[in-house]
């Protein structure tokens, strides 16, 4: 995928929410220091893990849905790899596995960008101090889903990694 020069909205919305999602410049190779999503991963497979964190269709035991958000609304995405828990796709050019999708006002679109690697490669410095790690309960509700482990969620709130 071609770095973003201009925000591109998504020809889809989001399948549970009816969520519009834009691509922008500063998280697609427009910024240094900003985190940017590798360019392996094509528009829709980007739209595909957005769709997912608004939470499937599919109801779940309990009137429930597979969305995975915070206590402020942010949702996060990702992707498993081969149907195998605690094993996740990599998507940012800093090894994160795990994107956040800040929380919009009403019919405003949203974006995203990828934030916290599960299973780093190395750890490195813009992960030091924990700054960017997701709220505990975003963990509790990847156990609870069955995406990661109790073991894994302990080592996540911690701080460390898998």
């Amino acid at each position: 995928m071609p770095s973003v020069q201009v925000d591109i909205p998504h020809h889809r919305v989001t399948a549970r929410r009816r969520l519009q999602y834009l691509f922008t410049p500063k998280h697609h190779g427009g910024s240094a220091t900003a985190s940017c999503w590798l360019t392996a991963i094509t528009f829709d497979e980007e739209f595909a893990i957005f769709d997912r964190a608004d939470g499937i269709l599919v109801a779940l035991p309990g009137g429930d849905n597979e969305q995975v958000a915070d206590s402020a609304g942010n949702l996060y995405g990702y992707e498993i790899l081969g149907g195998t828990r605690q094993h996740l796709r990599e998507l940012g050019t800093w090894d994160q596995q795990i994107a956040e999708y800040p929380v919009q006002q009403a019919g405003a679109p949203w974006h995203g960008y990828p934030i916290w690697p599960i299973n780093p490669i190395e750890t490195l410095p813009q992960f030091q101090g924990q700054r960017c790690r997701p709220d505990p309960g975003v963990f509790r509700r990847m156990e609870q889903l069955g995406h990661i482990t109790a073991g894994h969620r302990k080592r996540l709130m911690k701080g460390d990694f898998i």
